[in-house]
């Protein structure tokens, strides 16, 4: 009713636009760029060689310093029950084994750093991680309704200037805007750019194990979730 009333004075591309929003379009479009995330998310861990909180565990990834992350790796061993660290030498025999220790480590750490007032930077770098994936899962499909709307307009631009021989600067801008887009969806918004904030959520996660109590019991290891 609400929208039908605010509505009233507008047009009927414009009513059914407002429609849409007050139905829960806008709420529907964030949904399907959610599954259009999900969906790219392995490839784009296959990528990375592993998910980024996984890998940053790793004795052969270089993020952290090996004396901190010699603190970490003990650490996490008292709290994670029959997560053993892994020796280099152990890491390097058996890689795959040694990730399942690293994905019990991530899931306790996870678990237990769900309070966001408590952890903001981690949940402000998850929330930055999961707009951009979702952001490069729409990729394939706005990368060719931006070309596309950019050839129409083009045409229309070299129709006005054969035919009617008048092209107004707002229609120069309107393209041009469009070729931005097209730009920036096919150069900028890639694996890399997603990259930035899923190896910035690994760092601020095992960070958070100095916050973490010492009293914390010992947690049985868990399944790792498909996130960073």
């Amino acid at each position: 009713m609400l929208v039908g009333v605010a509505s009233a004075k507008l047009s009927a591309l414009e009513s059914l636009g407002a429609a849409a929003v007050g139905c829960g379009g806008a709420f529907l479009l964030t949904q399907l760029a959610r599954d259009a995330g999900k969906k790219c998310e392995k490839s784009l861990f296959d990528a990375w060689g592993g998910m980024p909180s996984i890998a940053i565990f790793r004795h052969r990834d270089s993020r952290i310093d090996a004396i901190t992350k010699a603190r970490y790796h003990s650490r996490l061993a008292t709290l994670v029950k029959g997560a053993k660290a892994p020796t280099p030498k152990e890491e390097s025999a058996d890689p795959a084994g040694s990730d399942q220790v690293y994905s019990a480590w991530s899931s306790y750490l996870r678990v237990h750093t769900r309070d966001t007032k408590k952890y903001p930077l981690l949940f402000q770098e998850n929330v930055s991680y999961g707009y951009r994936r979702n952001v490069y899962g729409l990729r394939p499909t706005a990368v060719i309704v931006s070309a596309l709307s950019f050839t129409v307009g083009a045409a229309w631009l070299y129709y006005l200037h054969s035919v009617a021989a008048t092209i107004t600067p707002a229609s120069v801008g309107a393209v041009g805007c469009v070729l931005v887009i097209l730009l920036l969806w096919a150069f900028r918004f890639t694996r890399g750019w997603v990259r930035i904030p899923a190896d910035a959520y690994a760092e601020r996660l095992v960070e958070a194990i100095d916050l973490l109590g010492s009293g914390t019991q010992p947690s049985k290891v868990r399944t790792p979730k498909s996130t960073t």
